[in-house]
């Protein structure tokens, strides 16, 4: 007779069998593709979509090292509910768990040249220009998503180069409210959870490398973005559009619009909750550089509390930081720009904070950056500087303005910063516009002697500069 263990140790061992049995390992040359830079893989890749999606994930697609040629267009004429030119997705993944897609070192995905995209005239494919904002899908030229993650959980893309190849691109006219809104994502990620998208290069798509669009749910997200890039985007490097919890560590926002075209907003990072709130996102050590519009920007729809540790944001062609939501706090950053209004906020928890910050209109690459200030704000209570570094070497300081009779907890704060004036100016010009604002343990240093502020009030906007009150103190050079 049998021991009981016996019994348990075999059950053990079968369920271990089943396990492995349903975890599938496949390359996706196994699917038919070549990866020779010449043959168009489209097909093979909808294959192992299909395959995993049929078996729920579970399971690891390898892509071997080479150059994947991807992109299918079909010309619909606009029937049957169509656009005029149906794009298709490259890896279209849906409800599907514990499943990786893993790239060799050198493993690229690349969109074949010549595919439409914009308005086009939907009975000849020629290209269809209409005055002013435009939508008619029976129009539309779209190509579609490299890697859309639906409603999935526990899923890992790593070690590949998506290329959107957008400079090849038959160009049509604008659809949309401004430039071309339409399908060409890097990475697409809706209603999942526990994704981890790592060392990804999504580069020229022609709307923007990676959307994360996630409605409300009881759980955290869980999703993470690490070590990847996303640049030379039309529209944006990250639109989060929908979602609670999103990490990004050592990533790149960086030359959004800076490609053969452009669509607004054209940031390396727009928060805007379109599908669903927005609320916390860490981002640490990232930079967000030389794009076409704000380096980050949140200004619409129900977003808030995000914090940046570490990173960089540097506006050539805009600002470097616009925000207009509650809760996002900037700590050992460095902002080389102009940034803009802050959060009006009714409480402390709510307001815009700086900590431990450099700011200054620094050159890109001999290019003098945006704005006329290094910080310009009108009428937002509560933002705070702390422990910060502010250097004017061109540019005015501030313009700072709020009534200077609200409580000195509403009234612009500055605590422990160091402010350098090196620009010079005309006669009868100022450095700074510092109305309603207190500051306490902070050094102002005018490096040209005309230099002057314009204001009315100690400790409210800093006209008597000789008086050291609250810690406060002023070199003259």
């Amino acid at each position: 007779m049998l021991k009981p263990y016996v019994f348990f140790f075999a059950f053990f061992l079968l369920a271990s069998g089943v396990h492995a049995q349903n975890f599938s390992i496949r390359t996706i040359t196994s699917f038919g593709a070549k990866g020779d830079g010449k043959t168009n893989d489209q097909a093979a890749f909808e294959l192992a979509a299909q395959f995993f999606n049929n078996r729920k994930g579970q399971g690891k697609l390898v892509i071997p090292k080479g150059v994947y040629i991807v992109g299918k267009q079909e010309f619909t004429r606009g029937k049957n509910g169509k656009p005029a030119f149906e794009g298709h997705d490259v890896l279209h993944l849906t409800n599907v768990k514990n499943f990786a897609i893993e790239g060799a070192k050198g493993a690229t995905l690349k969109y074949t040249p010549g595919l439409k995209f914009g308005s086009f005239e939907p009975e000849t494919g020629l290209p269809y220009v209409a005055k002013g904002y435009f939508v008619n899908w029976a129009y539309a030229a779209m190509i579609g998503h490299c890697i859309f993650i639906d409603q999935s959980e526990n899923v890992t893309v790593s070690g590949l180069e998506l290329d959107g190849n957008s400079k090849t691109f038959v160009l049509g006219g604008s659809y949309g409210d401004v430039g071309r809104q339409l399908p060409h994502y890097g990475v697409f990620i809706q209603n999942s959870r526990s994704v981890n998208i790592k060392t990804v290069w999504a580069h020229h798509f022609a709307l923007d490398g990676i959307c994360v669009a996630n409605k409300a749910a009881e759980k955290d997200d869980d999703i993470e973005i690490n070590d990847s890039r996303f640049e030379y985007n039309s529209r944006q490097g990250l639109s989060w559009i929908g979602g609670n919890d999103l990490k990004v560590k050592n990533c790149a926002f960086n030359h959004t619009g800076q490609g053969a075209f452009n669509s607004a907003p054209g940031a390396g990072v727009d928060i805007e909750a379109e599908y669903g709130p927005v609320k916390n996102g860490k981002f640490k050590n990232c930079e967000f550089t030389n794009n076409k519009g704000c380096a980050l920007v949140a200004d619409s729809g129900n977003s808030s509390d995000c914090e940046f540790e570490s990173c960089t944001f540097w506006g050539v062609e805009n600002w470097s930081v616009w925000v207009n939501k509650p809760g996002f706090t900037f700590r050992k950053c460095n902002l080389y720009g102009s940034i803009v209004h802050g959060y009006n906020a009714s409480t402390e928890k709510e307001a815009t904070k700086f900590i431990d910050c450099w700011f200054e209109d620094k050159a890109y690459q001999a290019k003098e950056p945006f704005g006329n200030f290094l910080i310009e704000s009108n009428g937002m209570r509560r933002v705070s500087f702390i422990n910060c570094t502010m250097v004017a070497n061109k540019k005015k300081l501030f313009w700072l303005s709020i009534s200077p009779i609200l409580k000195p907890e509403e009234k612009y704060q500055f605590d422990g910063c160091r402010i350098i004036s090196k620009a010079s100016f005309a006669p009868h010009d100022y450095s700074a516009i510092f109305r309603g604002v207190r500051y306490r343990n902070t050094t102002f240093e005018f490096q040209n002697p005309k230099a002057k502020l314009n204001g009315n009030g100690l400790n409210d906007c800093c006209e008597a500069f000789n008086v050291d009150a609250g810690g406060n103190k002023t070199i003259w050079k």
